[in-house]
């Protein structure tokens, strides 16, 4: 059976099983996810359980653009007051989410050069050793709460954001993303067919602290890359009075060359000793 309204769309299967959920469009200008689901849902058939794609952000979806008001992925909070669009889609999807054992949140990244990635809390790192990444990034409902995932995960259930590639391929992304879509669903056996999974070892990448441009004058420094090892000393960013000098073993993740005055600038991080897989 398949129950479609403009957005919401569940599919189920013939015997009882888990209800899970697969977003895209958090981010309207992050258009893989979007793309995936529009090729998998017309054709998917499962074989237990439920599972909900949401197209989670439509009016910036059409405008192809982040977000209009407000972050979305910073809106899942319970409790969460205010009037702006994305704070009352929130409200209406985690009404959604509720009812979900688990969740795949498929988004993109502004670096041109980056490769896939997996964030997720421990809870989740039997279902993200799955995904064919290099590396899964942990403790963002600490550092940045309001997240799909870390809504989930606050309900003791899985959340996983899987970040499939770089903004400007979308196109390119498209069948990772879908393949990724693939790989949660068999997880939880609810595929009639096989599909492939890795088994590559992944780095695990603690996020520790956000920091935000509070000035128009802080900016990053020069090439900075998701992910990279940053050597003690460096400097991450600097305006007329401030420098942030990187420590031993921090990475930089999400550097963000146009951030706005009040958006988060970077996320520092630090790799573990642990190995995923």
């Amino acid at each position: 059976m398949q129950q479609i309204t403009s957005d919401i769309i569940t599919i189920s299967g013939d015997l009882p099983g888990p209800t899970v959920a697969v977003f895209a469009g958090v981010h309207g200008n992050e258009t893989a996810g979007v793309y995936a689901l529009q090729e998998v849902i017309p054709k998917l058939k499962i074989t237990r359980g439920n599972v909900v794609f949401v197209f989670a952000n439509p009016p910036a979806i059409a405008d192809n653009v982040r977000m209009h008001e407000k972050n979305l992925n910073r809106c899942f909070v319970k409790d969460i007051e205010g009037d702006t669009y994305e704070i009352r889609r929130a409200q209406e999807l985690m009404q959604v989410l509720d009812t979900c054992e688990a969740l795949l949140d498929i988004h993109m990244f502004s670096d041109p050069e980056g490769e896939p990635f997996v964030i997720c809390e421990e809870n989740a790192f039997e279902v993200a050793k799955l995904f064919d990444v290099n590396i899964v990034s942990t403790n963002w409902s600490k550092t940045e709460p309001g997240g799909t995932d870390s809504y989930m995960y606050a309900l003791g259930k899985i959340g996983i954001c899987i970040e499939c590639g770089p903004i400007s391929k979308a196109a390119e992304y498209k069948d990772f993303a879908i393949n990724s879509i693939y790989q949660f669903l068999q997880y939880f056996e609810m595929l009639p067919f096989e599909v492939s999974v890795s088994t590559q070892p992944k780095r695990v990448i603690r996020a520790e602290n956000a920091v935000i441009k509070d000035n128009e004058q802080l900016s990053l420094s020069e090439g900075l890359h998701n992910f990279d090892k940053l050597k003690a000393g460096q400097v991450i960013a600097s305006d007329s009075d401030r420098v942030f000098y990187a420590s031993e073993g921090e990475c930089v993740l999400f550097p963000r060359y146009y951030a706005q005055v009040g958006q988060e600038l970077y996320i520092s991080g630090f790799e573990s000793s642990e190995v995923l897989g």
